[in-house]
């Protein structure tokens, strides 16, 4: 009873903020960008003339804005594309590539290795067919052989690590360099 209110305290601390975080994942969502809402907003003009110039001068600031690279249109699989590139790196909280728009969460990723090399403490260093570098972090009972084609299977771990295996065989942890 007398480490009920460490408790209390214990539980308030971790309670009383996630109201604040879910406010914070909802202002998180990406917003639609200016230059496509009053393009947006042209449909709800009546007179047929009128939204047909709206459309028309809204239309070719989206062209313009696309054109200079201010406004970047994609699609969900380019999304999920560059997060399988990103896959393994430590980057910070992006809006862009958060799962509430609708790209596919990337868990896993499935590739060809280009190169391999055997590091002087014995561990691996595995270079993707797309050049990205992974570095074996843990031991691997038994002496493995991986060669230049072999599938490399790398899932996303506990704790923000990674697993990886080559050719069927158990890598062991990994960690993306570059």
């Amino acid at each position: 009873m007398a480490h009920l209110p460490l408790r209390l305290l214990v539980i308030s601390a971790i309670v009383l903020p996630m109201p604040l975080a879910a406010q914070d994942r909802a202002s998180d969502k990406l917003k639609t960008p200016e230059v496509v809402e009053e393009l947006f907003n042209c449909r709800a003009i009546e007179n047929p003339e009128e939204r047909l110039a709206c459309f028309d001068r809204e239309v070719e600031r989206v062209f313009a804005a696309n054109e200079t690279r201010d406004l970047v249109i994609t699609d969900q699989s380019e999304i999920t594309e560059a997060k399988r590139g990103l896959f393994g790196l430590n980057l910070p909280n992006l809006r862009i590539f958060s799962s509430d728009n609708g790209s596919e969460d990337v868990d896993q990723l499935t590739a060809t290795l280009a190169r391999v090399s055997r590091m002087d403490n014995g561990r691996y260093l595995f270079v993707l067919e797309d050049g990205a570098r992974w570095m074996q972090t843990g031991n691997v009972n038994g002496a493995q052989r991986y060669k230049e084609g072999d599938e490399v299977l790398i899932k996303k771990a506990s704790l923000g690590s990674f697993r990886a295996s080559v050719g069927g065989r158990n890598a062991g942890k990994v960690r993306r360099l570059d």
